[in-house]
């Protein structure tokens, strides 16, 4: 192995996420990008799972997503407890507040990771140490996959200076 080659400890089967707490290890921040909300959802709370540490700020912010709505949601109360441990998802979904709230928190440095649809990608910037594009395809028509532009990869890896890493085409 080179001398340049970058370990991450494999703490799950899912290279997502071993990267993510690796980021978080190195007290960096990461966006990962995954092609639906549901998915988006679930690699955040796959993540914050795996996350030990909470702190007042966090606990905070937490219970100001929770109560964006005047009556809590489910998805209110998961990305709640994601917030809980640094860790946040973003997708059309969520109301504005709440989009403002991660974005403006994850600027600041206290959320570490974002899980998000592409459309994090289009028109806000974020910094980043790493962009993760978790998902090469994209559900078109129907059931068809197809593969995400070359455009869309540079916009989601973002500016200059981040990590950009993609699942090799199978």
């Amino acid at each position: 192995m080179g001398k340049n080659k970058i370990r991450i400890e494999e703490i799950s089967d899912n290279p997502s996420i071993n990267i993510a707490l690796d980021t978080i290890r190195l007290n960096k921040q990461a966006l990962i990008f995954a092609n639906t909300k549901n998915s988006a959802e679930k690699t955040a709370e796959d993540i914050a799972h795996n996350v030990k540490t909470e702190s007042q700020k966090l606990k905070e912010l937490s219970e100001e997503i929770l109560n964006a709505l005047s009556k809590p949601t489910k998805q209110c109360e998961r990305l709640s407890n994601c917030v809980k441990k640094g860790i946040a998802f973003h997708h059309a979904g969520l109301v504005s507040k709440q989009r403002e709230l991660i974005e403006d928190n994850f600027r600041s440095g206290l959320i570490k990771i974002i899980c998000s649809t592409p459309t994090l990608a289009y028109g806000v910037d974020l910094p980043a140490f790493r962009s993760i594009i978790k998902d090469l395809r994209r559900l078109a028509q129907g059931a068809l996959h197809l593969y995400l532009s070359l455009n869309s990869c540079r916009c989601q890896a973002g500016q200059a200076g981040r990590i950009l890493t993609m699942k090799a085409r199978q």
